[in-house]
């Protein structure tokens, strides 16, 4: 069984996921996973709006993508925060029958976070299962994070993100029509995100955007404003009829300079200043 909180499910974690897969069809055991919900600092340092790089829904996807039969999803509350490291092991390895656990080198758990890595092998000497630690995976000599992903995200670099995460970075929303822009030659389509994904600085993207049978380059205009809603651009346009909502994935390509881009409405110039 795989632990950990996999929020990006970047390289990292597929390194220690693809391992946990290895050896659970090695020894003819059912690959699971736990992990949990919603992130630690919600709970312990109230950080409530906290944002995510996968959101559950997400995260459970591209985890049964690897290969997951079977996840865990726990319930991170205060009680759950307080467990001392031997109940945890008690309630969550032994009770769930695991047979070999596979966590990261800087992985914790437990009351103030007493439990290690360290302190799982150590315990595995007089309790029927196994621990794999996995060591950390880097770029350029960098740890790959999700804390160092969301600082990519954050600044804008998104054409980095591959680097860390095996594929550009990506949220979910829906899209619909705006008709606000009547002095432009043509609409953009305004954007909400869904669930409480991580977003990119205010700038202008350079995206592909995905609906459920079709899919097409495009510009994704992030103003970072509570009163204005994002705006997507391009090829969508004629994709969807103005007015209709509809699911998008919109896939952060690159960003690109605000003055080579003649499409963006003059209030985003006014945004941006």
């Amino acid at each position: 069984m795989a632990l950990g909180f996999f929020d990006g499910v970047h390289l990292g974690h597929q390194s220690l996921l693809m391992q946990a897969k290895k050896i659970a069809e090695k020894n003819n055991l059912k690959f699971t996973a736990m992990t949990f919900d919603p992130h630690p600092n919600e709970v312990i340092k109230l950080e409530k709006d906290w944002r995510y790089l996968t959101p559950l829904a997400l995260k459970i996807e591209r985890m049964a993508a690897i290969g997951v039969d079977k996840l865990f999803v726990i319930k991170f509350n205060l009680s759950f925060a307080s467990l001392l490291p031997s109940d945890f092991i008690k309630q969550y390895v032994l009770g769930l029958q695991a047979k070999h656990l596979v966590v990261g080198f800087d992985f914790t758990f437990g009351k103030k976070a007493q439990g290690t890595a360290d302190y799982l092998k150590k315990m595995s000497k007089n309790n029927p299962f196994d621990v794999t630690v996995i060591s950390k995976q880097v770029h350029n000599g960098e740890k790959i994070s999700s804390t160092i992903i969301r600082k990519i995200v954050r600044g804008g670099d998104v054409h980095l993100v591959p680097y860390y995460m095996g594929h550009h970075f990506e949220i979910k929303g829906v899209v619909y029509g705006s008709n606000r822009h009547k002095h432009e030659k043509r609409k953009n389509m305004e954007f909400q995100t869904e669930n409480k994904y991580i977003l990119p600085a205010p700038g202008v993207y350079r995206v592909e955007i995905k609906t459920w049978d079709k899919t097409c380059q495009g510009l994704f205009i992030r103003y970072g404003s509570s009163r204005k809603n994002d705006e997507i651009s391009g090829q969508v346009i004629e994709m969807l009829k103005g007015g209709v909502v509809e699911e998008v994935t919109v896939k952060f390509l690159k960003q690109i300079p605000f003055e080579s881009n003649s499409q963006c409405s003059t209030n985003f110039k006014e945004v941006i200043k």
